[in-house]
């Protein structure tokens, strides 16, 4: 159906580079070296990419059966162009083609020409066998095959249906065109109507699915489910929302859900429906994950061809009653059917909250023979306790490796702010995040549209009279990390349709590599030593679903786990409130020296700062004119939020921010709603705060240092492994447990907070594993540094016992970088090469492509352009982008002849695009070329 042509390429530039794409075409490999054309005649293109393809025709009465040879017989019901009169109004516009259906109704209509394939048993027997015919040789494919080609199409299905029979005839059928659609990099657009923008702000709509506005410019982040979708749908997969129960007969569930694994684990029996009036939750979870699509009502899940199982775990009154043995047979139910769970539950305190010895079994048990031995996908939830000052690395679940934690992410890349943080968070999803008492340093995301139980029931409880009612969205709609977690369970879906053989932990790294940061200004994201970008906040962020689904597709099961152990058994006493402001000067009284210190919610003084010189900035409340550089800011509390004083403060170029209080003599708090600034900042008590102001206004040798004095511990490791989660086992007799913060460095530099200033009073940690997923693909050799301190003022005590717990692949590795000799060797010739590295700029480290088995000198994907539909109106024209180059896209009608300028494109990562209007695709070529460095876009 389509010819491809290759020309050699001119030289040029290793910056530069140019793709051709022929409207229509779905991709092509970039080969260096040369460039590609791709042509597609116009019949493919109207009824592959302008719409569907022809419906099938009205036989009726007046249609003629005719057989063929193919070489097997085949029949086809046509109708005569001149059975209702002189017109050929069957023949398609245009054309000599008609439509023809097999006899049977079966299959889609097909159409045929005037040309005929002939088969000859002896070629000797042409001449004779067409005498007579209205055939002649149009071209001869072989000795014994030919095309022949008559005047009129009717004729010559009849003329060519005469020769089937003859036996010199070992085949003879018509040419055909048979209906074909676009293949592209971006699946078709959904029909559901609350799908992508609406044209009323007020109207629900699936940003999270697809955040671009009518013309698609983005407008924020989303999942990219669409290029996820040309692959997969979640076909094959059954996704169980263990919850309290699902509205099964929601018109854009009940298909997933008919004869699914369904189990209420209170009542013990095979029932999913929601337990009580008051039980909506899990019904808003199985719409983000698995709601039917192009079913023309309502959502679309991200999987939408995935099957839905409900798990039913809450009572009548919405509690939790089921016993750990009863949790124990969920997770381990029906695990061979089920390949992924959703759980949007767990720990909701700062007391630290294990999972039982039952509950370890019913999850070890599905992840070992689960899915065949492949083991049961987890998704959990990370928590909404951020505001009570509480780390999803004090939930048991969401500790265990196992697991697949998910952070809420708004539609703008900020995390929630009602989000609980934690080192153990693997990756991040969208979730609304509204604050009814508003910030002045933080806006509102809106809830996400989901399914809502039909009617009146639900949280959508107005008076629709269409189905608005059956949905949830605005006030109604979805939020928290509940509604997070079921959209990854969705991408874990797209991804195990897309390759079945993958492992739990596959899965996992899968969603590691396809994720990336959207806010870069958050001030806790870091990039660790294998080159990936994450955060305490959101994980590695949120998952790009069309990159997660390619890489499944090449995916190589890893090895299985290994685990190095460490152990330490000092006893160490945890200096009490060690995290202190240290004031130096030629006239320090010496109270003033040491002050203790409370820290913000954002960058934390790990390592002790400079020794700089204090400005007093008043209350900053309009902000602050003076330039800090190289200062520290002293700032009184009042009239303005926190965050507004600290943020003047980064803005000023201060290093640091001190405010010290304007009440209550001895008080200290810790500075809420400040998780966004950029700077260390802490706050001192009014007493020490005014006493500091004094010196600073007449003492100008006065300077300031943040220092943490903390308990370390630190373990050598000499085995390589690629590292994939590290676990800390801490076992402590501190009299407040919420006043410690214990913290991992790696050998790459890379800092795990496990456990941050808390509320929790209770003694410990009492044998704690924390666990951390920030060092995936580092590598586990050399030194891994533990530090443990007193931050609040509750109370004291030691540390018992520290061992650490390295999980990761064995790797033969000199230079213990984390990539494997072998490999290093094969693609640079040498180990001098980081994994943090990027050496052919395709935006991906060294590590990235060891694991996702690329070539790391060659950039990853292949450049390729791709060319599909987007909307009613405009068609999407996408290839690999890099940020900082320009690429030139060029049109015209001939492959070789001079190409027109279209528009200059900045280069965007993962990807580039550029939407091109349908009216100007007809026989059209496209060229892009990466312009070389310094060269202009005009």
């Amino acid at each position: 159906m389509f010819r491809a042509f290759r020309a050699p390429v001119r030289n040029r530039s290793a910056a530069g580079g140019r793709r051709l794409a022929r409207s229509g075409s779905q991709s092509g490999s970039w080969d260096r070296g040369y460039a590609g054309w791709f042509w597609l005649g116009m019949a493919w293109l109207f009824t592959g990419l302008f719409g569907p393809v022809p419906a099938k025709a009205e036989t009726g009465s007046d249609a003629v059966v005719f057989e063929f040879s193919e070489p097997r017989r085949a029949r086809y019901q046509i109708v005569p162009p001149l059975a209702t009169g002189a017109s050929r109004k069957n023949l398609l516009p245009g054309s000599d083609w008609l439509e023809a259906r097999p006899e049977s109704g079966r299959g889609p209509v097909i159409e045929f020409g005037n040309r005929m394939v002939l088969e000859l048993a002896n070629p000797d027997d042409l001449e004779e066998l067409l005498q007579g015919t209205p055939f002649h040789v149009s071209r001869r494919l072989s000795r014994k095959l030919f095309i022949v080609e008559g005047e009129d199409t009717w004729v010559a299905l009849q003329a060519a249906s005469e020769l089937v029979n003859d036996p010199r005839v070992v085949a003879c059928h018509p040419v055909a065109r048979r209906p074909k659609v676009l293949h592209g990099a971006m699946a078709a657009r959904p029909n559901d109507p609350y799908f992508g923008k609406s044209t009323n702000a007020k109207f629900p709509w699936q940003a999270y699915l697809e955040n671009r506005d009518l013309d698609g410019a983005r407008l924020g982040l989303d999942l990219n489910v669409r290029e996820a979708w040309a692959v997969s749908r979640g076909e094959g997969v059954v996704v169980a929302v263990a919850d309290d129960g699902v509205e099964l007969g929601h018109p854009d569930l009940s298909p997933q859900a008919e004869g699914a694994p369904h189990y209420n684990f209170s009542t013990y029996r095979e029932d999913g429906l929601p337990a009580g009036s008051s039980a909506n939750h899990g019904t808003a979870v199985a719409g983000l994950a698995v709601a039917r699509g192009d079913n023309k009502i309502g959502i679309t899940g991200v999987a939408p061809r995935a099957r839905l199982a409900s798990w039913v775990l809450f009572n009548a009154r919405d509690r939790f009653v089921i016993s750990d043995e009863a949790l124990m047979d969920m997770f381990q139910y029906r695990s061979n059917v089920v390949s992924v769970q959703n759980h949007s539950w767990g720990n909701d305190s700062s007391i630290q909250f294990p999972i039982s010895a039952l509950e370890d079994i019913g999850i070890s048990n599905a992840v070992k023979f689960g899915r065949s031995g492949l083991g049961t996908v987890m998704v959990r939830a990370g928590g909404n306790g951020r505001d009570r000052s509480i780390n999803a690395n004090d939930d048991g679940y969401l500790t265990d490796s196992r697991v697949i934690g998910v952070a809420a992410v708004r539609l703008d890349g900020r995390f929630a702010r009602y989000g609980s943080p934690g080192a153990c968070l693997l990756v991040a999803a969208p979730s609304g995040d509204e604050d009814p008492e508003g910030n002045a340093c933080s806006t509102d995301s809106p809830n996400l549209v989901t399914t809502d139980r039909r009617g009146a029931a639900g949280y959508n409880s107005n008076s629709y009279t269409n189905d608005l009612a059956n949905y949830g969205f605005g006030s109604t709609g979805f939020n928290g990390t509940s509604a997070s977690t079921p959209l990854i369970s969705g991408v874990a879906a797209l991804i195990l349709s897309a390759n079945p053989d993958l492992s739990y932990r596959d899965v996992q790294q899968i969603l590691v590599l396809s994720s990336r940061h959207h806010d870069k200004t958050d001030p806790d994201l870091v990039v660790n030593g294998a080159g990936l970008a994450v955060s305490h906040n959101l994980g590695f962020g949120v998952p790009d679903a069309g990159i997660a689904v390619r890489l499944a597709r090449t995916w190589k099961r890893r090895p299985e786990v290994e685990q190095i152990r460490v152990p330490s058994t000092r006893i160490a006493v945890v200096p009490d409130q060690g995290l202190r402001l240290l004031v130096s000067g030629e006239s320090v009284p010496p109270e003033v020296e040491s002050i203790i210190a409370l820290p913000s919610l954002g960058r934390f003084p790990d390592e002790p700062t400079r020794s700089l010189g204090a400005f007093d900035a008043g209350m900053a409340v309009d902000g602050i004119a003076a330039d800090l550089t190289g200062q520290a800011a002293l700032i009184e509390r009042g009239e303005i939020f926190f965050c507004e004083k600290l943020e003047a403060a980064a803005a000023s170029g201060a290093e640091f921010a001190v405010v010290y209080n304007n009440r209550d003599t001895s008080a200290r708090l810790v500075m809420g709603a400040t998780e966004f600034v950029s700077v260390p900042a802490v706050f001192i008590n009014q007493r020490d705060g005014e006493a500091l102001r004094e010196l600073v206004r007449v003492d100008p040798s006065i300077r300031l240092k943040l220092d943490l004095d903390a308990v370390r511990y630190r373990f050598k490791v000499s085995q390589a492994m690629v590292c994939e989660h590290v676990t800390l086992r801490v076992n402590g007799d501190h009299t407040a447990r919420g006043d410690l913060r214990i913290t991992l460095r790696s050998p790459q530099g890379t800092l795990s907070v496990l456990q941050s200033l808390g509320d929790d009073d209770s003694f410990g940690p009492v044998d704690w594993s924390y666990m951390s997923t920030h060092h995936f693909f580092e590598s586990s050799q050399g030194e891994w540094t533990v530090s443990i301190s007193d931050i609040g003022e509750k109370g004291g005590g030691s540390i018992r016992s520290v061992e650490l717990e390295i999980d990761g692949v064995g790797i033969v590795d000199q230079d213990a970088d984390g990539l494997e000799d072998d490999w290093e060797l094969r693609h640079f010739g040498g180990l001098a090469s980081g994994a943090g590295e990027d050496p052919d700029g395709d935006g991906y480290s060294n590590a990235w492509e060891q694991l996702a088995g690329g070539d790391p000198a060659v950039a990853e994907p292949a450049f390729a352009v791709s060319l599909a539909p987007w909307n009613d109106g405009l068609a999407r024209l996408s290839w690999p982008g890099k940020p900082g180059t320009i690429y030139r896209v060029s049109g015209g009608n001939e492959p070789l002849a001079l190409q027109s300028k279209i528009a200059d494109v900045p280069g965007t990562f993962p990807e580039t695009e550029l939407f091109v209007p349908y009216s100007r695709l007809a026989n059209r070529f496209f060229q892009i070329e990466a312009l070389p460095e310094g060269r202009s876009s005009q």
